[in-house]
């Protein structure tokens, strides 16, 4: 789906999005949190359809051939740890339960990697689930600001917090850890790693357009600079 090249796209509905999930080498699907509907794409960008869904999910993450892992907008505290699971057809077949051991502490996203094992992110700190649900603690939030987003790689595993300052992704392997800001009027919304050690962000611009770019390229974060990024932006901005 992604070989390095950013990719723009809008909603049928004109709002933000807010999670991408690769679907296969073709085609994605987004979600805008928003309506019980998931936004289905080409590899381009291009609208393909909407799949309904049973409730209105905010996250979608891959389980490899399994299917999907969804997280969905809830009011209700007793429900907003609970991550469904959906088959290769977007369809709900299950969930699971991933409160924390702190019963304040809600859940924030998932990442599914290839073994199965889930990354649970919490506001204050980032657990590791195992299928046979064993779960461990593996970073413990101190900077003062939210975690929002993970992801991990072959390699690496990718946090984005959100300040009122705006986005900072914070990239850890086994030998270091590096950071990078988000800067202007860009809102960083999701990760989404590749199998070739690249992750791919997902980015709001003017509310209603999207882009998908790289941010994590050969070891280092690929964020660029302000002006050079909004003007690239606009030149790449749909016309519809």
């Amino acid at each position: 789906m992604l070989k390095g090249n950013p990719i723009a796209f809008c909603l049928p509905v004109e709002a933000p999005a807010f999670s991408v999930a690769k679907v296969d080498s073709d085609h994605f699907v987004a979600t805008d949190g928003r309506e019980r509907v998931l936004y289905l794409f080409s590899s381009l960008g291009k609208f393909t359809e909407g799949i309904p869904t049973p409730r209105v999910y905010e996250t979608v993450t891959p389980m490899g051939d399994k299917g999907y892992l969804a997280l969905a907008r809830c009011s209700c505290r007793r429900f907003a740890s609970i991550a469904y699971v959906l088959n290769r057809d977007f369809e709900e077949i299950g969930c699971m339960d991933l409160s924390a051991e702190n019963p304040c502490e809600a859940l924030i996203d998932i990442y599914c990697e290839t073994d199965g094992t889930i990354l649970a992110a919490y506001e204050n700190s980032l657990r590791r689930v195992s299928p046979c649900d064993n779960r461990q603690e593996i970073m413990r939030n101190n900077i003062g600001v939210p975690i929002f987003h993970v992801a991990s790689g072959n390699e690496f595993i990718a946090v984005h917090h959100r300040s009122r300052r705006g986005d900072l992704l914070t990239v850890r392997t086994a030998e270091e850890a590096i950071s990078g800001s988000v800067l202007g009027r860009l809102v960083l919304r999701d990760l989404i790693p590749l199998e070739n050690g690249m992750l791919y962000g997902l980015f709001g611009f003017r509310y209603r357009y999207n882009y998908l770019l790289p941010v994590y390229v050969d070891g280092k974060i690929t964020l660029p600079a302000e002006e050079d990024l909004l003007c690239f932006l606009q030149n790449l901005s749909p016309r519809s």
